[in-house]
């Protein structure tokens, strides 16, 4: 019940994060100022044609021919209109903004040379001169390809209110970015605490990276780093290696997912993804292959990599159905969909915001993957919490919480193993005497009563080792008898010793006479006088033989 308590409240905490921030970046695009006050030039248009003045009123249709230039002219704008900024679609078309003989805006490709699609999601953004009053505007489109063109009415306004319009129109991609970051992080601090308990869950690790790279390909190939972003160039390298990698991590998922021969696909798929990396990058940098024209490789790698892998899922689903092979299947299914879908869009449309369908798809494949994630999780924690239960009660006493003989053991063969990492250490054996006369006399109820008194004193002692800076590790090795194992002692044994006595002399001042406890011991090192390392038992021995000599006293000899 905790565990699926933990996994609502995971889910609850990111989605009520995600809705605060998208609220909040609402909230900030929708300031009432004055400033940000957006018209749009749709009246006033017209073009010229064999020197006969045709009015036209945008956004419209026109005919054009292939290889032809038109241009679009308007007189209306006035003094008021100076400075202002003057945002116009059309990139695709090779758009010029200018005032009079000026020339205010030409797209200029950079370094790194972007194909139609790319092109159509860019905004012209040119700033009016201070002497745009009584010049005519023109907007001449220099790169038709088709027979018609549709031409969009251009923004008016101020420097703030285009910036706040470009990101409105970029909003949902904002929030997909946005999502899939939150997600990531989620899914990193699940791996981070599922680690930390011992359970090595990689499949979190897997979508977090997934995600990041999802959101990094998201950011460099927005619309709002192409206008605004300072080096666009880097950017868009660094957007299609993203593009080309991210899938990674996902096939990795499945990989860790299936068992046997049928890794086999998923680490194929990996060589081929890594390859073809690596062969773009040779192509762009021996030869000057562009990434867009290498484009079409990527997509066809992606649908073969989809497709792969949900047979591998229907494979291993028809062996062994099971709820959570389901919602794999499902998730990679509509990665699948959404995925076709922004290639038609992309390829054959040529539609510029094809991007927002695949965001939109990766979100979902992410969501129903995680949710699966999620619950097997729950279950993973509720194991390996039960077990550790269960471990650790098996090496604890009962009555007195100590670790028990087990544990003893466990500890003085991890010592024989050099998995403690000392060199030499003291084995102390105590005992508490006159148990089997206090439980004649007294009862039992006494004795367990002295047993616990005698458990206190040897963990308040531990305690006060520790907090001088000696470890010391307590057991509870029988009936009426204790350990202490100190490795790399570095004080005195019998100056502890004493202290011992002392804790224990302070006890009996504090309890009722009939409840006051006597203690021997006796210790051994594991080290002989030559510095050479005892058996296991010949340590034991030892110690045990001095405690039986010292049956008699408390005190005991000094190292």
């Amino acid at each position: 019940m905790k565990h699926k308590t933990l996994r609502c409240t995971a889910e609850t905490a990111a989605l009520l994060l995600t809705v605060a921030m998208l609220a909040f970046l609402i909230a900030g695009l929708h300031q009432h100022d004055p400033d940000r006050v957006l018209s749009t030039l749709n009246t006033g248009w017209y073009q010229l044609t064999d020197g006969v003045r045709r009015e036209i009123t945008l956004p419209v249709t026109l005919p054009a021919e292939p290889g032809q230039t038109l241009t679009l002219y308007n007189d209306t704008l006035t003094a008021r209109d100076a400075g202002k900024l003057l945002s116009a679609r059309g990139v695709e078309y090779g758009i010029e903004i200018r005032a009079g003989e000026t020339l205010l805006y030409r797209y200029e490709d950079n370094a790194f040379p972007k194909n139609t699609q790319m092109k159509g999601r860019l905004w012209a953004d040119a700033e009016l001169p201070d002497n745009i009053g009584g010049q005519t505007l023109s907007l001449t489109f220099t790169q038709l390809s088709d027979r018609t063109g549709r031409f969009d009415a251009p923004l008016l306004g101020s420097v703030r209110s285009i910036t706040g319009h470009h990101i409105q129109t970029s909003l949902f991609s904002l929030v997909m970015m946005l999502a899939m970051v939150i997600l990531a992080v989620l899914a990193l601090l699940i791996f981070c605490y599922m680690s930390s308990c011992g359970i090595r869950e990689r499949r979190f690790l897997d979508v977090a990276v997934f995600l990041l790279l999802c959101s990094l390909w998201c950011l460099t190939d927005s619309a709002l780093y192409q206008i605004y972003g300072r080096d666009t160039a880097a950017g868009s390298v660094v957007s299609f290696y993203a593009f080309m990698l991210m899938s990674i991590p996902m096939v990795h998922f499945v990989r860790n997912t299936i068992s046997g021969r049928r890794r086999l696909v998923p680490d194929i798929c990996i060589a081929l993804f890594c390859a073809n990396a690596l062969a773009q990058g040779a192509a762009y940098r021996l030869f000057g292959i562009r990434f867009i024209d290498m484009l079409p490789l990527t997509h066809l790698l992606l649908a073969a990599g989809v497709a792969a892998m949900l047979t591998v899922l229907l494979r291993s689903y028809r062996e062994q159905p099971s709820q959570q092979l389901r919602l794999r299947i499902a998730a990679f299914a509509a990665l699948g969909v959404f995925g076709v879908a922004a290639l038609v869009l992309y390829g054959l449309l040529h539609i510029y915001w094809y991007d927002a369908i695949f965001q939109f798809g990766v979100l979902l494949f992410i969501i129903l993957l995680f949710r699966e994630l999620l619950g097997q999780a729950t279950e993973d924690m509720r194991f390996h919490m039960e077990h550790r239960i269960s471990h650790q009660m098996q090496r604890e006493d009962r009555m007195t919480g100590l670790p028990n003989r087990r544990a003893f053991e466990e500890y003085m063969e991890r010592i024989r193993t050099g998995e403690v990492g000392c060199r030499d250490a003291v084995l102390t054996y105590i005992r508490l005497e006159g148990l089997n006369e206090r439980n004649d006399r007294f009862g039992l109820q006494a004795g367990d009563e002295a047993v616990i008194a005698a458990a206190r004193c040897v963990a308040d002692f531990c305690r006060a080792c520790e907090d001088g800076g000696e470890s010391v590790s307590c057991f509870r090795t029988g009936g009426n008898e204790f350990a202490l194992i100190r490795p790399e002692p570095r004080a005195n044994s019998g100056q502890l010793h004493r202290q011992f006595s002392a804790i224990v002399a302070r006890y009996n001042r504090t309890c009722a006479p009939r409840a006051r406890i006597t203690m021997t011991y006796g210790f051994s090192r594991l080290c002989d006088e030559d510095g050479k390392s005892r058996s296991i038992s010949a340590w034991k021995a030892e110690a045990d033989a001095y405690l039986k000599r010292n049956e008699t006293r408390l005190g005991g000899d000094t190292e």
